[in-house]
């Protein structure tokens, strides 16, 4: 479904910084006052923060999406005033609600210290409560070689706002391959729906500190970022820690404590393998097509050579899965100039005419990645 963008709409842009108010709408090309300047963008680079006729009252609290609100927090966040010796703390800022806000999103992210060489950067960690509920925490870390769990951090972060957890390096990381946020929501001073405890358990792909096209700027933040969603509208997305997982974790507790080293060796048996059946829909599959992870080497291969192998990693993929109907796939390409974008969506209408298009989810990919679903 397309986006309704209207006069009056605060917008920000997807693919630079600012925003601003839409003055005016022709066709696909929406025109933007930012700053007295009318600047007109293209509606699929637009993402509405306020609809219009939700203005802000003049000494109203900020909201999570106001481009303003969020310049203030990061300000907040980076320069934290101390008290003088004495003094009263501050009173709390009124908590001014969001539409959607009443449902629990909650989103770790990793902001690099830089990006022009991952390798020397170091890795702060946040945490995003897109709610209007307070939410008081417990962040925990464990490491691959880690029996137990090391908390991290405890703390309260108020309604829509972001929280500093820590910073790691490339040498730290390590200790951070699995994470764990635990938490209770409630509000302040008022009535408010009850929600279950919050225990959320990740494993963290820690390649990915290592790729510049993981990071990407999202809603919550300007700079290029990696985002781990931890909850959608009170629903926890994919986990990434399965019960294999668990009962993996389990085993080996017991092995370590009988001392069991081995066991009778027993015939394998037959293991279902959904991609045997070449109709059976399987969960949504990722298919990255930036060349490093399609081919450990370049040497020798001109920019038309590359695009052919990305080309090619789309082609194999749809032919694979062309007869699950329904089937949903995400290519991931990136922004960039957008030449590999085209060129995909190009041979998905030429090869794979009745294939659904459409964005993928930028809250999960940003703005680099496309959705097909196959029909």
């Amino acid at each position: 479904m397309g986006k309704t963008i209207q006069p009056g709409d605060t917008v920000r842009y997807l693919s630079a910084v600012g925003g601003g108010t839409v003055t005016r709408v022709d066709g696909r090309m929406a025109y933007v006052d930012d700053n007295g300047f009318e600047t007109p963008v293209l509606v699929s680079d637009l993402v509405v923060v306020m609809a219009a006729g939700h203005q802000k009252e003049a000494m109203a609290a900020n909201l999570m999406f106001d481009q303003s609100v969020r310049d203030v927090q990061e300000k907040r966040r980076k320069e934290k005033e101390v008290p003088a010796a004495g003094a009263e703390p501050a009173p709390e800022e009124p908590v001014v609600e969001t539409v959607h806000g009443d449902l629990l999103t909650l989103v770790l992210a990793f902001e690099p210290s830089q990006t022009r060489d991952l390798s020397k950067a170091s890795f702060n960690a946040v945490l995003v409560n897109d709610s209007n509920y307070f939410l008081s925490f417990s962040f925990a870390r464990r490491g691959n070689d880690d029996r137990e769990w090391t908390q991290v951090f405890t703390g309260t972060v108020a309604p829509n706002e972001l929280m500093d957890l820590a910073q790691y390096s490339h040498e730290t990381l390590q200790q951070i391959e699995r994470v764990s946020l635990q938490a209770f929501a409630y509000k302040k001073d008022k009535g408010y729906e009850m929600k279950p405890v919050v225990n959320i358990t990740r494993r963290l792909d820690l390649t990915k500190f290592h790729k510049l096209h993981c990071f990407r700027p999202g809603v919550y933040f300007d700079n290029p970022v990696l985002e781990l969603p931890l909850l959608k509208d009170d629903v926890e997305p994919r986990r990434t820690i399965t019960d294999t997982d668990r009962r993996e974790d389990a085993a080996l507790k017991l092995a370590e404590k009988y001392k069991v080293t081995g066991g009778p060796e027993r015939k394998p048996g037959k293991k279902k393998n959904p991609e045997a059946n070449p109709t059976a829909l399987l969960p949504l599959i990722e298919v990255d097509l930036h060349i490093a992870e399609l081919t450990d080497t370049t040497a020798g291969m001109s920019n038309s050579d590359m695009l052919g192998m990305q080309l090619d990693a789309v082609r194999s993929t749809m032919k694979k899965h062309a007869r699950r109907t329904g089937q949903k796939i995400v290519f991931i390409h990136g922004k960039g100039d957008g030449v590999l974008r085209r060129a995909v969506l190009d041979l998905l209408k030429k090869e794979y005419p009745k294939a659904g298009t459409q964005d993928a989810s930028f809250r999960e990919y940003g703005f680099g990645a496309t959705l097909v679903t196959v029909h």
